[in-house]
């Protein structure tokens, strides 16, 4: 029993690659923020395109009056 819990041990310790519980915190945080993002700006995108397409045609008008 005890050989097979050193090469498990080795195993783990073998392929452990570059990733540690930080890098996979870091990603973790990042995905989430991206997705914080992404859906404050599908939130809010039909509002802004109005104001940015009201503020074009009131410039037109002003420009034409």
């Amino acid at each position: 029993m005890k050989k097979e819990n050193s090469s498990k041990a080795s195993f783990w310790k073998d392929n452990s690659g570059d990733f540690g519980i930080r890098q996979i915190a870091a990603t973790v945080a990042v995905i989430v923020i991206i997705g914080f993002i992404v859906t404050a700006i599908q939130t809010n995108i039909g509002s802004w395109v109005n104001e940015v397409w009201r503020l074009f045609i009131d410039q037109i008008e002003n420009t034409l009056t």
